[in-house]
C-alpha cells in the first residue's frame, strides 16, 4: 500500500472530519482549530523524527476522534475540545495537552468528563492543570509527565508505570491503581482515599514506612 505524506500543511477546518485516516505522515503540518469530531487515524505519524517537530492541534475540535498505533510524540493538543478522545497503542511523549478539555458541562455545577488513553507512552507529557476524571487511562507508561494540578479522581490508572514521577502534584483520590509500578509514591504524603491497590502494592507501600503487611 502507498503510504502518502504530507509536509507543511495546513489541514482544512472540515477536511477530514469524520473520516478514517490510514497510514498517513503528517510532517509539521497545522491541525489548528480542525474540526476532527468522530475522525479516526490508524497507523499514522504525525511526528517528524528529523527535525524533532510534532504536528500542531492547538483548540482543535475532538470530540469523538480516535487515535491508534499512532505517533504523536510532541504534538501540541492545547485548548483541544476533546471529550471522549481515544488514544490507544500510541507514542506520545513530551506531548502538550495542557488547557485540553475532556469535560461535557451541563450547568456550572453538573459535568462529566470522558477520554480512553490506554496501552501508551505518555513519557514527559504535559497534563498540567487538565481534569481527567472517571476516565479509561490503563497501561500507560507515565514516567516524567507533567501533571501539575490536575485531576484524576475516580479514573482507572490500572497498569500504569509511574517512574520519576510527582504524586503530590495531582488529585489521584478514588483511582484504581492496580498491578501498576507506583514508583516513588509516599502514603504518607499522597491523599489516597478510596484508592484501589493490590495486597503486593500495598505491602511495598508500607516496607517503606518499616510496616511488616502479613498475609
Amino acid at each position: 500500500m502507498l503510504i502518502k505524506t504530507f509536509e507543511n500543511k495546513r489541514i482544512g477546518i472540515d477536511e477530514l472530519t469524520g473520516q478514517v485516516i490510514s497510514g498517513v505522515t503528517f510532517l509539521n503540518c497545522d491541525f489548528s482549530k480542525v474540526d476532527l469530531s468522530e475522525t479516526e487515524f490508524v497507523d499514522c505519524i504525525f511526528y517528524d523524527s528529523d527535525r524533532q517537530l510534532g504536528c500542531n492541534f492547538r483548540s482543535a475540535k475532538m470530540k469523538g476522534a480516535s487515535f491508534k498505533r499512532c505517533d504523536l510524540s510532541v504534538c501540541a493538543f492545547n485548548f483541544v475540545s476533546a471529550l471522549g478522545l481515544e488514544i490507544s497503542e500510541c507514542k506520545a511523549q513530551g506531548a502538550d495537552f495542557s488547557s485540553a478539555s475532556f469535560m461535557n458541562v451541563i450547568s456550572h455545577k453538573s459535568w462529566f468528563c470522558s477520554a480512553y488513553i490506554n496501552k501508551s507512552n505518555l513519557a514527559y507529557t504535559n497534563f498540567s492543570k487538565v481534569n481527567l476524571e472517571r476516565c479509561e487511562l490503563w497501561d500507560n507508561r507515565w514516567t516524567g509527565a507533567n501533571v501539575t494540578g490536575a485531576s484524576f479522581s475516580g479514573s482507572d490508572l490500572s497498569g500504569g508505570e509511574f517512574n520519576s514521577f510527582d504524586w503530590q502534584s495531582a488529585d489521584f483520590t478514588g483511582c484504581d491503581l492496580t498491578d501498576s509500578e507506583l514508583g516513588d509514591l509516599d502514603i504518607r504524603t499522597v491523599n489516597l482515599e478510596g484508592v484501589k491497590v493490590s495486597r503486593d502494592q500495598m505491602s511495598e507501600l508500607a516496607s517503606r514506612l518499616g510496616i511488616n503487611v502479613l498475609g
